[in-house]
């Protein structure tokens, strides 16, 4: 075989890879195009062409020489102009690859038969447009449902927040790379939970994050978990939040009595308990009811809260985790009715957080007035009766 034999295989080899190359992609394809040829037959005339999409094309120049002047626009933006010549073998692309253009016979006057004056030259252009991709169905698609539930209403400081996770894929097709985060609000991780999981149809993912209170404190806690994926319908993502509340540290109590006379002592007892585990500072501050004032005599009220005669107590202490420190003194009042005995408040801080509280119940003082009595001796009277007198009659009757 010669040189001038190998050139001419050489040759057909790179005519089949040109088509192959350059037209099967195409045919392969050609179900994801939408299809219009438009013709165009007025020289130098500008015509506007809708697609079947979105796009437009205009024809800036046509002379019938064998060239067509294009301009695309989309939505009312143009996208650019191009020049296509008549029979080019390529496709000129434009927005992305999404839409395409071809002139597969754009007249040329000189080649027109001599009574060319009969025809009108034109211009055949191919628009594509590629079709948007066919939206799956609903079965197609990953549907999940996320649930978060604390382990309890309230929490002591030293106790470990557990929140229970739970991801059910309720589709009708697994779910594969789903994406899983949460934010703790400032609670310290204990642990936490997987990033990345797969569920079958049907079934669920369950797991628990673990927390831990920090050293300084917030009454509210809002952690907030993430559930992310995508299918053929595109990116989704879900979001729940759970509140952790941090019990108040306090538990007040106050009793007193129910009756007292004018100027007798009713007695009062608070009780003030630190319910958590770590040091509180209290302030306290107990009111008096109206008309009442504490005894002079009354020890505890002076040694204790240093006051002897007040419209209000006060005393500011610290409680050890799970210490209660009891207060009592009496009060007395010298107006008659019944007293509203107002509840004891507490200013606490606990780890930075300040926390107002008060005693559960109110009580009611009814005083009465004094009553006075003297000794009362019962004597037996006896009624003495005059004698009646009594005359003898004696009559003699002669014989």
């Amino acid at each position: 075989m010669n040189r001038k034999s190998n050139f001419y295989i050489t040759a057909v080899f790179l005519i089949i890879i040109y088509t192959l190359i350059y037209i099967m992609p195409a045919a392969a394809n050609e179900d994801d195009w939408n299809s219009l040829t438009v013709t165009l037959g007025n020289e130098n005339s500008i015509v506007s062409i809708v697609s079947v999409d979105e796009y437009t094309i205009e024809a800036l120049n046509f002379d019938g020489y064998g060239m067509v002047w294009l301009r695309v626009s989309k939505n009312g933006l143009a996208l650019g102009d191009t020049v296509l010549e008549n029979n080019s073998s390529s496709w000129c692309y434009m927005d992305n690859d999404n839409i395409r253009l071809k002139a597969f016979n754009v007249t040329n006057k000189e080649s027109l038969p001599m009574f060319s004056n009969l025809c009108s030259p034109e211009a055949e252009v191919v628009f594509e447009a590629k079709r948007p991709k066919e939206e799956s169905s609903a079965e197609d698609n990953v549907h999940l449902e996320l649930d978060l539930e604390a382990d309890k209403d309230e929490y002591l400081l030293g106790d470990e927040v557990i929140v229970d996770t739970e991801i059910r894929n309720i589709g009708k097709i697994k779910a594969d790379k789903v994406k899983f985060d949460f934010d703790s609000d400032g609670l310290l991780v204990h642990e936490g939970g997987p990033e990345n999981i797969s569920i079958d149809k049907g079934s669920k993912k369950s797991f628990e994050l673990r927390f831990r209170f920090p050293e300084k404190i917030k009454e509210n806690y809002n952690i907030t978990a993430n559930v992310s994926w995508e299918d053929n319908s595109g990116k989704h993502f879900l979001s729940k939040v759970v509140e952790i509340s941090v019990s108040e540290p306090l538990e007040i109590y106050k009793n007193t009595g129910s009756e007292v006379f004018i100027g007798t002592p009713a007695y009062v007892t608070v009780s003030v308990k630190n319910v958590q585990d770590r040091p509180a500072n209290i302030s306290l501050i107990d009111l008096l009811p109206a008309t009442f004032t504490i005894i002079n005599n009354s020890k505890l009220a002076a040694s204790v809260l240093g006051l002897d005669s007040s419209p209000y107590l006060s005393q500011d202490f610290v409680l050890a985790p799970e210490e209660m420190k009891t207060f009592s003194y009496s009060i007395k009042s010298e107006k008659t009715g019944a007293h509203r005995v107002p509840q004891t408040h507490a200013y606490a801080n606990l780890c930075g957080q300040l926390y107002n509280e008060y005693s559960d119940s109110e009580n009611i003082i009814t005083v009465y007035d004094n009553i006075s009595y003297k000794e009362y001796n019962q004597e037996t009277q006896v009624e003495k009766i005059p004698p009646v007198e009594t005359k003898l009659h004696v009559e003699l009757v002669p014989a």
